[in-house]
């Protein structure tokens, strides 16, 4: 949900409050699933498929990108020290070039 409101965000101001609101709220959330040591879990698997509640690579990279578009919206996230790089990059991909 945070990534289409964050490009919302960078448009407009419409609403802005309420989204920082609740951005505040969310990364307040989504720090409190860190596990020191491990990282974040990717998330619920209920029928056992999939990579599950346990934290690991996967969930902390996905989790970690949340978190820097959830400051961003809030003007914070300079002081984490990161920025999403790869499939979790916040700007669009680079198109193909052309063959030469």
């Amino acid at each position: 949900m945070i990534h289409p409101l964050w490009l919302c965000a960078r448009q407009t101001t419409h609403r802005r409050e309420e989204a920082r609101s609740w951005a505040a709220s969310q990364l307040t959330a989504a720090l409190r699933r860190w596990h020191p040591g491990q990282g974040f879990g990717f998330g619920p698997a209920p029928d056992g498929t999939g990579p599950g509640r346990e934290p690991g690579l996967q969930g902390t990279e996905m989790w970690l990108a949340i978190i820097w578009l959830l400051a961003d919206v809030l003007g914070l996230a300079d002081v984490l020290g990161y920025r999403p790089r790869g499939v979790h990059r916040p700007e669009p991909a680079p198109s193909p070039q052309s063959p030469a």
